[in-house]
C-alpha cells in the first residue's frame, strides 16, 4: 500500500523535477510520483538515473540485469518488474531471469551475465565487492564501465530503499 500520494500534477514548487521527470521518463508515475512530495531529491535522482539508464556506455543487458538483481535481492517487485521486461526485450531467458528474481543460483548466463549478477548480488548481500570479482569486472568493463555498473548498482538499491519504504508496488 503506497504510503504517499502519487503527485501526478505540475504545481509551482515541483515544476522543474516535474518537467524533467516527464521529459526524460515520458511520465511521471511510481516512485518519481511519489518522490515529488521532494522535488529536489526527486529530480536529483532522476538525473543520476538518466545517465545510468540512457547515456552510461554499459551494455544495456548488463545494466538492465544487475537492476532486476538488486531490486530482487532488496525485495523491491516495483523495479525487477520493469527492468525483467525490459531483459526480455533484450533477449534475456526466462529461466535466467526466475533465478535472479528468485535469489536462486544462476546457470546457463554468459561469462558478462554473471559478472553484472555477481557483482550486484555480492554488493547487497555482503556489502562489499571481493577482490576476485572486482578484478574480474574491471578486466571486462575497462575502469569506467566498472564504476558505471556499481554505481547503476548503487542507484538501483536507492530506489529500493525509497521504493519499499514509500510502498511503492509494481504497475501495470
Amino acid at each position: 500500500m503506497p504510503r504517499l500520494p502519487e503527485i501526478t500534477e505540475r504545481n509551482d514548487q515541483n515544476q522543474a523535477a516535474f518537467d524533467y521527470l516527464q521529459k526524460t521518463r515520458g511520465a511521471v508515475r511510481g516512485g518519481f510520483a511519489a518522490m515529488l512530495a521532494s522535488p529536489d531529491i526527486a529530480q536529483r535522482i532522476a538525473h543520476v538515473g538518466t545517465y545510468v539508464r540512457f547515456e552510461s556506455p554499459l551494455p544495456p543487458h548488463l545494466r538492465e540485469l544487475a537492476a532486476v538483481a538488486v531490486s530482487a535481492e532488496l525485495e523491491n517487485p516495483a523495479e525487477y518488474v520493469v527492468h525483467a521486461r525490459q531483459c526480455r526485450q533484450l533477449g534475456i531467458g526466462e529461466a535466467l531471469l526466475a533465478a535472479v528474481i528468485g535469489r536462486a543460483p544462476v546457470a546457463g548466463a554468459s561469462a558478462d551475465e554473471m559478472l553484472a549478477i555477481d557483482c550486484a548480488r555480492e554488493l547487497t548481500r555482503d556489502h562489499k565487492l571481493s577482490d576476485a570479482t572486482f578484478a574480474a569486472a574491471r578486466a571486462r568493463l575497462g575502469d569506467r564501465g566498472v564504476v558505471d555498473l556499481i554505481a547503476a548498482i548503487g542507484y538501483y538499491a536507492m530506489l529500493a530503499v525509497c521504493h519499499v519504504a514509500l510502498g511503492i508496488q509494481p504497475g501495470k
